[in-house]
């Protein structure tokens, strides 16, 4: 504490070995002295004790060391009671420098007055650093202020406080203490400050995550155990029972793993297994949960929206990243394979040990069928991932083999039924003449990444047949070409756009690109500045399904949009339902009000046209005037005859 002002010494430095009323003339003198040695101050004044002893006044400070010098002795008794004081004050500073426990001494608006080594060890504050601030300078921010209005009610009602609470130190890292507060009282028991004694719990806390982690870990790969498995295991099942989702129980076994630990001997067999599971993790999302349940045996836990084809793709990908060989020390590569075993749930069962046993079950009907592969529990489901594997494998073979095809469906003028437009749309004709539905293998082509290499053929044969149409004088504004999330989020996209409309030599404003919704959700500067690219470079932009996303107006706003685009699930029931028919009069008044375009998809009848034109729709495509065309069977029907001024709807 800093010195007391000198007109206060003698109030503010009160000694019990002093008795009110018994004073005398002898002089005193007190030396008040730092650590350092120097003379703080010398007061001379008259006090005394009752039987006729040396008076005592006494100045303190964390860091300072009390000498008393008596000018004038009394008694033996006198000197021997002053003697007994000075040792116990020494004692005193020296427990309170020597103590491994923080001490603080606020006063009481909680400002410091003095604070042991301890206490600047711990906080990493230095002592000059925190004389007279408030202790709220270390508040961690982890207790709101109900907890810190009940803390002040115990100390101010009872006289100390005890508890854990979260401080920060200097470096802004927080950390637990057992933190004690005590009330100091004058000898008119009236509060004077306040002395808070800590430890601090961070060691304790990190020996008790270590024993935590010990018990819910594998010593050996340091993944997951039997016990923690099981018990993320049935908090998933209560999830899923209680909102309705779905998951999957994968349990592998490495096939040939003894062959290894007879021939090459345990402790290889030690590192394979440490090696498994660092390549296997790499595999997993952050909300899986891989584990080790005992030798060769490892349970997978995929916990949200499992469905039996995500199943089977992460059981693919485990089986291939098994399938490279392991170099473990100088010796030869180490092959081993896996064998997987998939239940889910709940449909496959609803409690922890049933879907295990499951999963074991068809962990042997894997290594029956020759090792190296999976099985699901349900021979339904095995089926079915086999058949979505195996159109993976024809869409990989498709994109080599050059199978798609576009089909074009005209955007037609809802007045005159003149073409405006056409949007361009991918078909997969597979070797037997057979056409693939979109709807089989889009999803999956964007769950595999194959949309990039589809979606960049997709535009470059769109921009090379318009610009065919073009460079022939046929009557035709632009083609539209759906963008998937993915390709926008390619670093190198206008780089790629810019290079096919140079290679075909399509003028930019011949091109419109249809976006999600979803996509401009996610506020980056990067969507902003490529969506500003593209219109600078003259392409038009649309938004594809408007209304079904997360429609907001700030987007509408914030980009450079040109086109909204109605979803047909509006436009089917327009003639029926009240509610769609008021979203899509809403939709186009906020369009025309915005100065964008308003094209309608799925327009099948006279009526959703009349509708359409009610309200001021001017575009739309359907099957109304027509069904997705190949390009010349479209140039035939439509291009032609606008040329010839011959326009008609064609069904």
């Amino acid at each position: 504490m800093s010195p007391a002002p000198k007109s206060s010494a003698p109030a503010c430095c009160a000694n019990p070995l002093l008795r009110p009323g018994h004073r005398q003339a002898w002089p005193l003198v007190l030396l008040y002295l730092c650590a350092g040695g120097a003379l703080l101050a010398l007061l001379q004044g008259a006090a005394g004790l009752s039987d006729g002893g040396a008076a005592v006044l006494v100045l303190g400070s964390s860091a300072a060391v009390l000498y008393l010098l008596l000018y004038r002795s009394g008694t033996p008794r006198g000197l021997a009671a002053c003697r007994d004081y000075v040792h116990r004050l020494n004692l005193a500073s020296a427990v309170f420098s020597a103590a491994r426990e923080g001490i603080v001494v606020t006063d009481l608006e909680g400002r410091v007055e003095a604070v042991n080594p301890a206490f600047c060890q711990i906080t990493g504050y230095g002592e000059a650093e925190l004389q007279g601030f408030n202790l709220r300078l270390l508040k961690s921010g982890r207790q709101d202020g109900a907890f810190y209005r009940q803390l002040w009610r115990d100390l101010l009602e009872s006289g100390h406080w005890q508890g854990e609470i979260w401080n920060r130190r200097k470096n802004g890292e927080t950390y637990p203490q057992w933190l004690t507060i005590s009330t100091v009282r004058d000898e008119a028991h009236q509060p004077v400050s306040y002395v808070g004694v800590f430890l601090d719990l961070s060691p304790i806390r990190r020996s008790e995550q270590k024993l935590l982690h010990l018990a819910h870990h594998d010593p050996l790969t340091d993944l997951p155990n039997r016990t923690l498995f099981l018990a993320r295991l049935e908090h998933a099942l209560s999830l899923s029972a209680r909102e309705g989702g779905s998951g999957a129980v994968l349990f592998l076994d490495l096939d040939r793993f003894k062959d290894v630990n007879d021939s090459l001997g345990h402790p290889t067999g030690d590192r394979l297994l440490c090696a498994v599971a660092e390549r296997l993790r790499p595999c997993l999302r952050e909300s899986d949960t891989l584990a080790r349940l005992g030798g060769d045996e490892f349970l997978l836990l995929l916990e949200t929206a499992a469905t039996p084809e995500r199943a089977a793709v992460v059981a693919e990908k485990l089986l291939e990243q098994l399938a490279a060989p392991f170099r473990l020390d100088d010796r030869s590569e180490v092959y081993v394979g896996a064998s997987i075993g998939i239940c889910l749930y709940p449909a496959d069962g609803d409690n922890a040990t049933t879907l295990i046993q499951h999963a074991d079950s068809a962990l042997y009907q894997a290594k029956a069928a020759g090792r190296h592969t999976f099985r699901f529990y349900s021979e339904a489901q095995t089926r079915q991932a086999d058949a979505r594997l195996a159109l993976e494998a024809a869409l990989r073979r498709g994109l080599e083999k050059e199978e798609f095809l576009l089909y074009y469906q005209p955007q037609v003028d809802l007045r005159t039924a003149s073409l405006e437009g056409v949007e361009a749309l991918v078909r997969w004709s597979l070797p037997g003449g057979e056409l693939v539905p979109p709807a089989r293998f889009i999803p999956l082509a964007e769950e595999t990444g194959l949309i990039l290499p589809l979606g960049e053929w997709v535009l470059r044969q769109a921009c090379r047949q318009m610009q065919q149409w073009v460079a022939r004088g046929l009557p035709i504004r632009r083609v539209a070409v759906n963008l998937s999330s993915r390709q926008f989020r390619q670093a190198d996209l206008l780089q790629r756009i810019n290079a096919i409309l140079a290679e075909t030599g399509l003028a930019p404003r011949y091109l419109e690109l249809e976006i999600t919704e979803s996509l401009l959700m996610d506020n980056s500067a990067q969507v902003d500045a490529k969506l500003e690219a593209l219109e600078a470079m003259g392409i038009r932009l649309a938004i594809d399904d408007f209304g079904t996303g997360y429609s907001s107006l700030s987007y509408l706003k914030r980009f450079p949009l040109h086109t909204l685009k109605l979803d047909r699930s509006f436009i089917r029931d327009i003639a029926d339902d009240p509610v769609s028919s008021n979203i899509v009069a809403s939709i186009i008044e906020l369009g025309q009000h915005l100065d964008m375009d308003i094209l309608a998809e799925g327009v099948e009848t006279d009526q959703q046209r009349g509708i359409l034109l009610q309200n001021g729709c001017r575009t739309c495509q359907g099957y109304l005037f027509s069904h997705p065309l190949p390009a010349e069977e479209l140039e035939a029907r439509w291009l032609r005859a606008a040329a010839g001024h011959e326009a008609r709807p064609c069904n």
